[in-house]
């Protein structure tokens, strides 16, 4: 019983001790960027609103950050690679499809702080662990995502439409709540 125990403890600080070098080479970048401590437990939800902002803000550097974040944990080296096209197509595509689906994730942790959205799929995951998770399922890694609340303003348009138009339409408000977002940070900077 002894060793059964010991052996899953090593399994155990052997998956730990990997989610912590894929954050070291994955958060690399991020720590000069922003300032900030990451680690393997980092989750979204713990990232500052400053940080939040500029991930879920559109735009080619803003995805190059997290191009970073995937390549690091993947051990690709960082989004210099990319950019110079240092990679396969098939690789390539690989990590853009994951970075897209992290920016969603980022995307809907900015409608759940300003209490737009419920039911966050896997909001107490780490960061890492999602970026393992997306690399590893692909396509299939965005299938969940959060409902509106029912407190939004648009929430009877919302709830007349059926599942995939539901995702449709939080896509759609996903402008909106990033521009919310940064009135609301530039008001509480002020006040």
């Amino acid at each position: 019983m002894a060793l059964g125990a010991t052996v899953m403890a090593e399994v155990i600080d052997l998956e730990h001790f990997r989610s912590k070098v894929a954050a070291d080479h994955g958060f690399r970048s991020w720590l000069a960027r922003f300032q900030e401590q990451f680690g393997p437990d980092t989750r979204l939800q713990d990232l500052s609103p400053s940080t939040l902002l500029y991930l879920a803000t559109p735009g080619e550097e803003n995805l190059y950050v997290l191009f970073d974040l995937v390549m690091g944990a993947q051990g690709l080296g960082g989004s210099l690679r990319f950019r110079l096209d240092d990679l396969n197509t098939d690789t390539k595509m690989k990590i853009i499809d994951c970075a897209f689906a992290l920016v969603d994730r980022v995307r809907f942790e900015v409608m759940r702080r300003l209490g737009w959205v419920t039911l966050v799929p896997e909001v107490e995951v780490p960061i890492i662990a999602l970026v393992n998770r997306a690399w590893r399922l692909g396509a299939r890694f965005n299938q969940e995502a959060p409902a509106l609340a029912p407190e939004h303003q648009e929430f009877p348009a919302y709830a007349r439409l059926g599942p995939m138009d539901r995702v449709v339409f939080l896509r759609r408000i996903i402008p909106r709540a990033v521009v919310t977002f940064r009135d609301q940070m530039d008001s509480d900077r002020q006040g």
